[in-house]
C-alpha cells in the first residue's frame, strides 16, 4: 500500500479534465467545461479513472467531497480549479 499522501482534489480535477464527461444531461468534452457552474460530475472523474488518469486514492478524495449522498450527476466543487 502507497504510503504517499492525498493528491488535492484541485489536481485530481484538473487531471478529470481530460476525460470527457459522462452526466447525462452533459456530455462536456476533453478540457471542456461541465454544463453545470461551477464543478465537475462526478461521472468524469469516473471516466477519468477508468482511464487510468485517476487512481483509488483520488477517487476517494473526489468521494468524500461528494457527500453522504451522490450520483453520476452530482457537482464536485473543487475551488480554484474548477473550470467557470
Amino acid at each position: 500500500m502507497s504510503t504517499r499522501p492525498a493528491r488535492a482534489l484541485d489536481e485530481i480535477t484538473a487531471d478529470a479534465m481530460q476525460a470527457d464527461c459522462g452526466a447525462a444531461e452533459c456530455w462536456a468534452h476533453h478540457l471542456d467545461p461541465c454544463s453545470s457552474a461551477p464543478g465537475v460530475h462526478l461521472a468524469r472523474y469516473a471516466r477519468a479513472r477508468r482511464r487510468g488518469l485517476l487512481s483509488d486514492r483520488d477517487m476517494a478524495v473526489v468521494l468524500n467531497a461528494a457527500g453522504d449522498v451522490f450520483g453520476p450527476s452530482t457537482v464536485i466543487r473543487a475551488g480554484a480549479g474548477v473550470p467557470a
